[in-house]
């Protein structure tokens, strides 16, 4: 039941609220709210007899999340031994550190502002400080610092904070938005779909909901805390929409929609073992992206032919310290035994960015899409490196089983990269432990340096993978998480065209194979021009497969390939998709 005393008004009439479509689907229930972003603490002006109220009300948070911290603890200890939960005992001292309370305090009193805000100012300013120490202790407790905090602020909102990994009934969840450790913690049969306020459709997010085949809204702006968890909502995926509070007759007629599409899926589910051919039999690889062991049976039941991107970062994110060795080699080798026939393709660590946990030890950086992430990072870090990578050898004797290195920028990385791995491989010979004799080694393409110097690095690996989401981001100068800036992100730019025909003409001159593993490739309005530059693997999120097949099966090669030597020629990026989207419509309209 809603809590009379919030505030906040529980809606007796329905209300829509309109965002961006991010994955398509319908779905109804109850509203989950998630908050665990800091970016939604905002600040308030109190009066100065309001003063007392604001402090009991932080002694209370801190109080409530000592409890939540020992009861962790406790059951750690109980579950892996006293040693590894005693990490927990470095949280509860930051909660006891007097100094820190004090400056809260003090910014209470003296600004006259609620204490949420004044924590959140005092945690930053600490933490600042903390990194900027010569001191790796202090570097990371830092990290502790920030993880305590957010339970903190989350029990100073007092409000109800949904832990994704813990639902127990099916639900739509609300956020601020979903970091990549949120949604590697995400119950996947409880979560029905999915709304944050902000985002783009190549955010996380919206990139996992796809993935996971729920229905998606993003750029939902300032919604939290206008309702109460537990309001009914309906979520419309192909339209952007959340409807709260949705009438009978609204229910009703999302049902008929829902009966139509449907009607799609099913024959859409008779392509699941066919062969992507063109009319004029120009043969497509079709794979999956997926994160964890439990995506497999999707990629078998859409028709995927294997995994063409495995992203082992999922690993890392859904638990408070980096697998170990043993714990990685079962990962892969039950994923390679999961994919077989067909191939399995590992890509190393792609960390950074927005992809943080306190334990992987990444500090606080200006750009950090700019900074230490990717291979930057797995060489930075090569114990953390060289234990990834002989789990992937050891998985490799499953004999299906490929690796790819991401955002390398130039040669020298990828052979820093390919050294370490073939000491890996030595360690592995003299230890006699089991590894394919010879596994092919590929490297992303993600960065405007390494498409334009492809030729070099295609002599020295196998296999090409266009990581299409951050190499539109990086040659447009376009955040791709920024809905602010989310319309300029144009996968049909001529520059960008351009850049995947470089290196597709690179690879095939070195006698090497290409795929495209972004977001693009599961665009079917993109698909006439991935085939037509004559890319040989698309790999997309397993519930996109049978569109993406139906896409391949309607077009002619050579006529796409015409269609697409316009496009790289056109000044005009409206044109380009205005061109893409005629022929899709006119091959394939009702998958659009």
């Amino acid at each position: 039941m809603p809590d009379e005393s919030s505030g906040i008004p529980t809606p007796t009439t329905e209300e829509r609220y309109k965002g961006t479509a991010v994955s398509p689907g319908i779905a109804i229930g109850p509203l989950v709210l998630l908050y665990a972003d800091e970016h939604i603490v905002r600040k308030r002006r109190i009066r100065p007899e309001d003063v007392n109220a604001e402090i009991v009300r932080f002694e209370s948070s801190l109080l409530k999340t000592r409890q939540q911290i020992q009861a962790i603890r406790n059951q750690l200890a109980e579950s892996i031994g006293e040693t590894d939960a005693s990490i927990f005992d470095a949280h509860i001292l930051s909660l006891e550190d007097s100094s820190l309370i004090e400056s809260v305090k003090e910014q209470v009193f003296s600004r006259l502002v609620n204490v949420d805000y004044a924590y959140e100012q005092v945690v930053r300013s600490y933490t600042r400080k903390m990194k900027e120490l010569d001191d790796d202790y202090f570097r990371e407790r830092a990290g502790d610092f920030l993880d305590v905090s957010r339970r903190v602020l989350r029990n100073l909102q007092g409000k109800v904070e949904a832990e994704l990994q813990n639902l127990d009934t099916p639900s739509i969840v609300l956020s601020h938005d979903l970091s990549p450790s949120d949604t590697a913690g995400l119950d996947r049969k409880l979560v029905l779909g999915i709304a944050t306020e902000v985002g783009s459709r190549t955010s996380h997010s919206a990139i996992m909901a796809r993935s996971l085949n729920l229905p998606a809204v993003v750029g939902l702006r300032e919604l939290i805390g206008k309702f109460e968890p537990g309001v009914e909502v309906l979520i419309d995926g192909y339209e952007g929409l959340l409807i709260i509070s949705p009438t009978e007759q609204t229910k009703y007629d999302y049902g008929q929609r829902e009966k139509v599409h449907r009607d799609v899926d099913v024959k859409l589910d008779a392509l699941r073992e066919t062969v992507p051919l063109t009319t004029d039999q120009h043969r497509i690889i079709v794979s999956a992206n997926v994160e964890i062991l439990e995506d497999m049976p999707l990629i078998r039941e859409h028709g995927a032919e294997g995994v063409g991107l495995l992203r082992t970062e999922y690993l890392f994110l859904q638990q408070d310290e980096s697998p170990g060795e043993d714990q990685q080699v079962e990962m892969y080798r039950q994923m390679a035994q999961a994919s077989q026939p067909h191939h399995l393709i590992i890509r190393t660590l792609d960390i950074g960015g927005d992809k943080k946990r306190p334990h992987l030890g990444i500090e606080l950086e200006v750009n950090p899409f700019l900074g230490f992430r990717g291979i930057r990072y797995s060489l930075g870090r090569p114990e953390i490196f060289r234990t990834q990578l002989r789990a992937i050898c050891r998985a490799s004797a499953e004999g299906n089983v490929r690796v790819m290195f991401p955002m390398v920028s130039d040669l020298g990385e990828l052979k820093a990269a390919r050294r370490i791995l073939e000491e890996v491989r030595q360690e592995l010979r003299q230890q006699n432990i089991p590894q394919a004799e010879r596994f092919e080694v590929g490297v992303m393409i993600e960065v405007p340096s390494a498409a334009l110097t492809a030729d070099t690095l295609a002599r020295h690996v196998d296999f090409f993978s266009i990581g299409s989401n951050d190499l539109i981001q990086y040659t447009l100068a376009i955040d791709r998480g920024n809905e602010n800036v989310a319309g300029m992100y144009q996968p049909a730019h001529p520059a960008v065209l351009r850049l995947i025909q470089t290196v597709v003409e690179a690879a095939h001159r070195n006698g090497i194979w290409v795929g495209v593993c972004g977001e693009m490739a599961s665009d079917v309005v993109m698909v006439p021009a991935l085939v037509g530059l004559g890319v040989d693997e698309l790999s997309a999120g397993a519930a996109s497969i049978p569109r993406i097949k139906r896409a391949i099966q309607s077009l002619n090669y050579e006529e796409a390939r015409q269609l697409v030597s316009r496009c790289v020629l056109n000044e005009s990026t409206e044109e380009n998709q205005r061109l893409l989207q005629e022929m899709a419509s006119r091959l394939y309209p009702e998958i659009l």
